[in-house]
């Protein structure tokens, strides 16, 4: 079985030597065949855009975003500390003109009850800042606050003053 290679190749370059005249025009259709653009292709490309998409913009929203404070939350909160510095002053004299703890903690109680109802007008106005009437009931609920330690201090001032004045009547 020995048989020379160069006969092989001999046999093969008779078969190959000549090109048939339309090979040229056939190459270019199994070309343009094998590259045609299919539908299904830009779908795929079309899919993998909005997965891209979709992945990114969750990712952004994931991230923390700074917000910017809007005037209204701003003056609020100037408001805010303002009113409960006043009250604060207040509470402190209201202590020290009584001695009476009983009156001290009840007052103590309705000021917690109106305290934890403005903490749920605050969490609404978190949720929503352009809203008046949450507004107007944050600012209402200060002023109660405040009305109902200056009230009590007034009475607690008009009874040490008669006290005083029968005493000295006395």
């Amino acid at each position: 079985m020995k048989q020379d290679i160069r006969d092989l190749f001999k046999e093969e370059d008779k078969h190959y030597k000549s090109l048939p005249s339309n090979h040229r025009v056939e190459f270019k259709k199994k070309l343009q065949k094998q590259f045609k653009p299919s539908k299904v292709s830009w779908l795929r490309v079309a899919a993998l855009f909005l997965i891209a998409l979709t992945a990114g913009a969750g990712v952004y929203f994931s991230l923390p975003q700074k917000e910017t404070e809007l005037p209204i939350v701003a003056q609020i909160k100037t408001v805010e500390a303002e009113y409960l510095e006043h009250i604060e002053n207040e509470w402190n004299n209201f202590i020290s003109l009584t001695d009476d703890k009983i009156l001290v903690a009840r007052y103590q109680k309705k000021l917690n009850e109106l305290d934890k109802d403005y903490q749920d007008i605050s969490s609404q106005f978190t949720k929503n800042p352009n809203d008046l009437l949450t507004i107007e009931a944050l600012i209402d609920n200060l002023k109660t606050r405040l009305k109902l330690l200056k009230d009590i201090q007034q009475h607690i001032h008009i009874l040490n003053t008669k006290i005083t004045k029968n005493e000295s009547t006395i």
